[in-house]
């Protein structure tokens, strides 16, 4: 007989929500890529309560052990690594920072967290990784239930990287950004703010301004293009002071590159991807590239390189044109195809690039996250 006591709606409600699993996103949830809001508003519908950003340290876990049953990881090298602008960079606070990490996953386990990463990359960017870096990604992919990863290639440099730590990864597909940003300023407007004419070809290439990102290689091959009338726009937040100067220096005596340093904000993406005819992704790493999907999202063709991530997201020649990987004379090749193309040949590829962004659809891809989560969060409850 069912306990009159537990038909009153509003206990009900409260018991239901009891048993919803609270997840934690570590770093917390970032304001300036909607990556990780699309993502945990599709684990909120599929059942899990969204807790508030929290701080990965024992006094936070042993007084969020009541409310948290998982810790979500997505970039972490930053809780293993000393703050260079701190210039805490020698091997000794290093290895502390690493060792405070260790003890911080192996207080989360004994309180019986429930622990995922998404490994968005398994190594940082920038430079070979260290020591530290190989020991940090280990501890956290022994200590974790689940390990995603967004694509086949990254997944197979975890396997690689991490050995038996990282055996079992399953691939989970980045979503679109479909709809997310809004329309903003005309074309024309936008052009002219940037002193590009309305009739010139454009490319674009927005994103942080990084190593890895191979700016300096897209440069070089737009610089050895023979396009007198195509502009490339570069977009986006340099890394650092000197990032900026290199880059100024690369760009510098040829008026078809235009340079706009500085994060832009969300209402500023759809404008300047409109006031494009293609896009650029001149990254040759292959690992996961949301910048790639934000450009199909946006409708537009892709100058991508030949990886097998970047492949399978774009197609043969169909949503766009690939290039060798930080080849100079490939990329400009593919450049100069990519202007040359017929107007009906790129509206094509621009509507290949939208149907292929609507194949990675939240609403699926978040239920497979939610359900390799929650399978993480039962074993806690076991």
């Amino acid at each position: 007989m069912t306990s009159p006591t537990l038909e009153a709606p509003g206990l009900r409600t409260a018991v239901a929500e009891a048993h919803r699993p609270g997840v934690v996103s570590f770093p917390s949830i970032l304001d300036t890529n909607p990556y990780q809001r699309l993502l945990y508003e599709q684990l909120a519908a599929n059942g899990f309560r969204v807790e508030p950003s929290g701080e990965f340290r024992v006094r936070w876990l042993l007084r969020a052990r009541r409310s948290v049953d998982l810790l979500h990881f997505h970039w972490p090298q930053g809780y293993w690594r000393a703050n260079d602008r701190r210039r805490l960079s020698g091997p000794v606070v290093r290895w502390a920072y690493l060792g405070l990490f260790a003890l911080r996953i192996a207080t989360a386990k004994a309180l019986g967290y429930g622990i995922a990463w998404t490994i968005h990359q398994v190594h940082p960017h920038e430079g070979a990784p260290s020591r530290v870096d190989r020991t940090g990604a280990r501890i956290l992919a022994w200590a974790s239930r689940v390990l995603i990863a967004h694509d086949a290639a990254t997944a197979a440099s975890a396997r690689a990287e991490l050995g038996r730590a990282a055996r079992d990864v399953t691939v989970v597909p980045h979503g679109s950004y479909l709809g997310v940003y809004e329309p903003g300023r005309s074309r024309s407007e936008v052009r002219g703010e940037l002193g590009i004419d309305g009739d010139r070809f454009v490319f674009l290439h927005l994103g942080d301004m990084r190593a890895y990102k191979d700016l300096a290689v897209l440069i070089a091959a737009f610089r050895s293009t023979d396009l007198p009338d195509a502009t490339l726009v570069v977009a986006g937040k340099p890394a650092d002071r000197d990032t900026e100067t290199s880059l100024r220096e690369a760009a510098a005596g040829d008026p078809r590159i235009a340079l706009r340093f500085g994060f832009v904000p969300e209402e500023g993406v759809a404008e300047l991807y409109d006031a494009a005819d293609a896009a650029v992704v001149a990254r040759g790493d292959g690992g996961t590239s949301g910048s790639l999907i934000l450009a199909l999202s946006m409708g537009k063709a892709v100058v991508a390189a030949d990886r097998p991530s970047y492949r399978s997201l774009i197609g043969v020649d169909a949503a766009g044109w690939l290039f060798e990987p930080g080849d100079v004379g490939s990329l400009r090749h593919a450049l100069e195809h990519a202007r040359r193309a017929t107007p009906a040949e790129l509206d094509a590829k621009c509507r290949v690039a939208l149907a292929r962004a609507g194949r990675l659809d939240w609403t699926e891809i978040g239920g497979r996250t939610a359900e390799l989560l929650r399978d993480a969060s039962r074993r806690r409850a076991a």
